[in-house]
């Protein structure tokens, strides 16, 4: 294949998922689209049957399965966050598609037309304002039961201002335009290239077309790295994560507070927290990107009341304004 025939790559990142990357590979190679599409796997250095599985695929479906591997170091630690990250950004910029989509390799596709109606929306000239689109995604857990993640049920572009005070939407719910990567390289974004940051980077370049479809299952597994955190956890790692933002838009400041809101509240109430070992973790991570505010929230919480404060209002206005709209049958 060459650049100009590939119009969609699919970007599926997997460690250790020998359970489940049959299912999500074949979920891709089962698409009903008539374009050129690639599926490109980045394996984090898997140690179980993970990379024989894929190999089966790659076998089967000459041509359009492309494979590369990250070594790991025998018995070195490495952050989760930072080798998915990593991964990601180094398949980004092998694919030769015009349209990118990332997959979790655990989880799958449910709609066999998924690629078809995404990239239509974004071949629409009238959809030109809109870097990305999207879908809804259901929650899939482990007994077996579903839920929608997203409670939007309207279908419409949405702004950066209104997403991301509320809405959370996991990056397998996009495709969005290839464009320019040679961002992904500078910066801390590199570090935490994950759900946020990557329809963060998204809304810098336009709009997001939404569709309340359930197109894939997001699996929610309890021995997760995130089902495994407490909430204080959760916050010190989205308040990371703000300084990131900040860092990436920093003419956005007012509208990340406001979506860090419940993080800030979190950190202001548990700030007399005992486990200094943890609350440490997060502070040394935080000084190593240079994000000398996430680092401060964190350690001393210096500010933190005021950035409650100045963050509410803003927060229960855009709940307010989300209220208002399901009424009007516009959300």
């Amino acid at each position: 294949m060459t650049n100009e025939n590939v119009k969609i790559s699919v970007l599926i990142t997997t460690y250790n998922l020998e359970s489940f990357i049959a299912g999500t590979l074949e979920s891709v190679v089962k698409q009903d689209y008539e374009g050129k599409f690639e599926i490109l796997v980045g394996d984090d250095g898997s140690t179980d049957r993970t990379p024989a599985i894929v190999n089966e695929y790659v076998q089967k479906y000459p041509g359009l399965i492309r494979v590369f591997v990250r070594e790991r170091e025998e018995g070195k630690e490495y952050s989760r966050i930072e080798r998915a990250s990593l991964n990601r950004i180094m398949l980004l910029k092998e694919a030769r598609g015009e349209y990118i989509s990332f997959l979790d390799g655990d989880d799958f596709y449910t709609d066999m037309s998924r690629l078809k109606k995404l990239s239509a929306v974004l071949d629409d000239p009238d959809n030109a304002d809109c870097s990305m689109a999207a879908h809804n995604l259901n929650m899939y857990y482990e007994d077996g039961r579903t839920a929608p993640l997203c409670r939007a049920k309207k279908e419409r572009k949405i702004s950066f201002s209104e997403y991301w005070k509320l809405m959370f939407l996991q990056s397998g719910a996009l495709m969005f335009r290839k464009g320019d990567i040679s961002d992904l390289e500078k910066g801390t974004i590199r570090y935490d290239y994950d759900d946020n940051l990557i329809s963060f980077r998204q809304f810098m370049r336009g709009k997001m077309y939404y569709i309340p479809e359930c197109m894939a299952s997001y699996r929610q597994s309890e021995g997760s790295s995130w089902n495994s955190m407490d909430e204080l956890q959760h916050a010190y790692v989205n308040l990371v994560s703000m300084g990131m933002e900040k860092a990436l838009g920093p003419e956005r400041e007012r509208i990340i507070n406001i979506r860090h809101y419940p993080d800030l509240k979190t950190a202001y109430a548990l700030r007399n927290s005992e486990d200094k070992e943890m609350k440490d973790k997060y502070v040394k991570w935080a000084q190593e990107l240079k994000l000398e505010e996430s680092a401060r929230l964190i350690d001393t919480g210096e500010g933190l009341q005021k950035m409650v404060r100045g963050a509410a209002a803003g927060y229960y206005m855009a709940r307010l304004a989300r209220a208002l709209r399901k009424l009007a049958g516009r959300y």
